[in-house]
């Protein structure tokens, strides 16, 4: 598929995936929005990548959806308009779902359907500088599909506190709820996300795509039953023994 809203490059192993609408902020179009998920259901299989960093070309990472869009789409049928907000959704879960580490460099803004996309990613480093906001109710609507994934990061007292008031705040403050992992100064955010990347690049990529599900179905799976699986495997075998015979497992290598 040939991308015209978002950028794509492996530089070893790492997929970066740079949203490129600059001139509108990253603002998520139905293009982009398609795109996304697009991309990211590829490489949920991609065996050739080992993790993706999301960004966004300019001066913001993702100043939310696209109003304009927004205002189209709800003067469609009613069918259209619910299915517009079901394409928006998939999107988050195809982000969510991927078996790879999401780390997310986030600089500028992060609006609504931008401070959805914080939430689905695994590691999220951010410009101090950097405004979030979930503004929804400030244009008439609130933030209903980013809604579960947003409870399940920060939880519901600042979802409701932040979904009441629309305001804007820093880096810090994400940091401090839980939003962001990492709250840097803009010179130190290239330098931190290649420490994170680097440091993901040690693991195993069976055991990441594997604890990601189990975070995601950890109630209803068998633990005992997929330790023993996982102890079994070849990368746990390999694990293991690299482990015990002091040197980098093959992965690492």
């Amino acid at each position: 598929m040939q991308y015209t809203t978002i950028n794509l490059e492996n530089i070893n192993s790492i997929a970066h995936v740079t949203l490129n609408r600059p001139d509108s902020r990253n603002a998520m179009n139905v293009v982009m929005i398609k795109e996304i998920t697009h991309i990211f259901s590829e490489l949920h299989k991609d065996n050739s990548v080992r993790g993706v960093l999301l960004s966004g070309n300019g001066q913001s990472f993702c100043a939310g959806v696209d109003l304009e869009d927004m205002r189209r789409t709800g003067q469609m049928d009613w069918n259209k308009n619910v299915q517009s907000g079901t394409d928006i959704e998939n999107m988050y879960i195809a982000v969510d779902h991927c078996s790879k580490p999401v780390i997310g460099k986030v600089h500028g803004h992060a609006f609504g359907g931008g401070f959805g996309l914080c939430t689905v990613c695994d590691i999220t480093i951010a410009d101090r500088n950097t405004l979030f906001s979930l503004s929804e109710v400030l244009i008439g609507i609130i933030p209903a599909v980013i809604g579960p994934f947003t409870v399940n990061k920060i939880g519901q007292s600042h979802f409701r506190a932040l979904g009441v008031s629309g305001e804007r705040f820093d880096g810090d403050h994400a940091e401090k709820i839980g939003l962001i992992h990492y709250s840097v100064k803009s010179d130190e955010l290239d330098t931190l996300t290649q420490s994170i990347i680097d440091q993901v690049m040690k693991a195993s990529p069976q055991a990441i795509s594997r604890f990601k599900e189990y975070c995601r179905k950890m109630d209803t799976t068998n633990s005992a039953e997929l330790i023993a699986e996982l102890r079994a495997s070849d990368e746990g075998q390999e694990g293991l023994t690299a482990f015990l015979e002091k040197r980098p497992p093959s992965w690492a290598k």
